[in-house]
This record gives structure tokens, sequence and C-alpha cells, in this order.
């Protein structure tokens, strides 16, 4: 017999992998967009399509609605504040991004998205 609590621990590891998957897609558009010298609102969209671009495909595909970076709408706010510390972080450090900085992450979250 299957124990009650079971499926909501599941689903509590399913959202956390789909937020570190999130985070790691948001995380490789922010390095993009900061190699290419973009401005705070640049970053900020260029790691919001990297983040939710997929997912929102997938939601118009299967005809979903609403998307679902709309109703958890904490994963919007994380990739906002992801991308002002970011941008505050590398600034300040003069860091230099190479392409392994777009490539890991993006990997990254590849992986834990096909894990999903």
């Amino acid at each position: 017999m299957i124990d009650p609590v079971t499926p909501s621990i599941l689903m509590s590891v399913q959202s956390g992998i789909e937020v570190f998957a999130v985070i790691a897609f948001a995380l490789s558009g922010l390095a993009a967009g900061l190699r290419v010298g973009m401005d705070f609102v640049g970053i900020c969209f260029v790691a919001g399509v990297s983040a939710f671009g997929g997912g929102t495909l997938r939601d118009v595909l299967l005809d979903r609605r609403p998307f679902f970076w709309v109703e958890q709408d904490h994963l919007l706010w994380l990739v906002i504040i992801l991308c002002l510390l970011a941008s505050i972080f590398v600034r300040r450090s003069h860091a230099e991004l190479t392409e392994k900085w777009i490539q890991i992450p993006d990997a990254i979250g590849l992986g834990l998205f096909a894990a999903l």
C-alpha cells in the first residue's frame, strides 16, 4: 500500500527540481546578456526568455492557461532578484564571462528538465 505522504514528497521534489532548472537557465541567459554588455533590462529580458521560454512554448502547444510562470509567480521574482544580484556582482568584480559560463548552467538546466 502506498503511503499518503509519498505523493506530497514527490511533488516537493518535483517543485525543487523545477526551481533549480529555472535558475540554471536564467543564469545561462544572464551570462549571455552580461557577456555582450546589456543593461539591467536587457539582462532580465534574456534571462527571462531563457528561463521561461521552453515552458511557455510547452504551455502554448498544450493549450494550458495560465502559463506556469504566472501560476508560480515566485519563479518570476526569483529570476528578477537573480538578475539584480548577478549584474551588481559581475560589474563590480569585472569578471570575465567565458563561453563556459553560458554552457554549464544551460547543460544543468537541460539535465534537470529532462529528469523531470
